[in-house]
């Protein structure tokens, strides 16, 4: 897995790129966002603050960080910290905001005032949640196979017993990767599923 690392400090103006160019279902999201960074500011980077030792890399062949796994071990923790510390600053920053690109961008610019919910998942066997990303260039490649294989490994280390995410129905691609990475659909919504695994 020498095309995979812990991510650094340094990778973050990498994994807000990342983020918008997989936004749309996992493809680029560009076009749909006048400002580039508020999907970055909810998915990706404030696990690199929270639990850095459980953010991972993928590089391309030229050592360019070209995808991310980015999650935590503990959920619950993880969404009191977002609303006490990473948020507030964000919702000054936001709740003006009128114009939008995109209906999509609405979305994620309330997502982000509004903050995570208190969910049921991580009350029931899966603490832990991660979101995965990889730029075009790079899947099929066999390197999401080694995020999640490595991001499992590393939570299964902090004493988890199991993991939970959210993917948007549209992306079909992602419904068998789950599946043939071990996870299962705990709960179907209307926007697509969340699945599960056990450690």
């Amino acid at each position: 897995m020498q095309n995979i690392r812990k991510a650094l400090p340094q990778d973050l103006p990498y994994l807000y790129t990342i983020a918008l160019k997989t936004a749309f279902a996992g493809l680029d999201g560009t076009e749909y966002y006048h400002d580039p960074y508020c999907v970055g500011h909810y998915y990706a980077a404030p696990y690199l603050f929270f639990n850095p030792e459980l953010c991972f890399i993928a590089l391309d062949e030229n050592n360019t960080p070209s995808g991310y796994i980015v999650g935590t071990s503990d959920t619950r923790s993880f969404n009191t910290w977002m609303h006490a510390t990473w948020l507030p600053v964000l919702h000054q920053q936001y709740k003006q905001v009128s114009y939008f690109s995109s209906e999509a961008e609405q979305k994620m610019i309330r997502t982000l005032l509004k903050g995570p919910g208190e969910g049921i998942w991580q009350n029931m066997g899966f603490p832990a949640h991660l979101h995965i990303d990889i730029l075009p260039h790079l899947q099929g490649k066999g390197l999401g196979k080694s995020l999640m294989e490595t991001f499992c490994s590393a939570v299964k280390e902090t004493g988890a017993q199991g993991i939970h995410l959210g993917v948007d129905g549209r992306n079909t691609r992602a419904y068998g990767f789950y599946e043939r990475m071990g996870f299962s659909i705990l709960e179907e919504q209307s926007w697509g599923a969340i699945f599960g695994k056990t450690l």
